[in-house]
């Protein structure tokens, strides 16, 4: 999905955010020293991805879009991660 693509890369380059309807976002967690990726949909969150290590904490899906939007973050998340470095703090 574009809209998928197109926050996810926002995120990676640490630019603000667009508002739409799908917002993605690097946040640094001080306990763990790293930053998560979270992905929200309208006002649900969706996905939280740790960039580091390469796998979702937590996922969640209601409707189809969702579902959609998720399998497509998943999707460009598993392409990059091979070349891609996450900004540091």
């Amino acid at each position: 999905m574009k809209q998928i693509t197109e926050c996810l890369d926002r995120a990676f380059q640490n630019k603000r955010p667009l508002k739409k309807k799908w917002v993605a976002f690097l946040e640094w967690q001080q306990d763990v020293q790293r930053p998560y990726l979270y992905l929200y949909h309208y006002h649900h969150l969706i996905l939280i991805y740790d960039p580091i290590s390469y796998y979702s904490l937590y996922e969640w899906h209601e409707k189809k879009s969702d579902y959609r939007g998720l399998l497509a973050a998943k999707k460009y998340l598993n392409e990059r991660h091979y070349n891609d470095k996450v900004p540091s703090k």
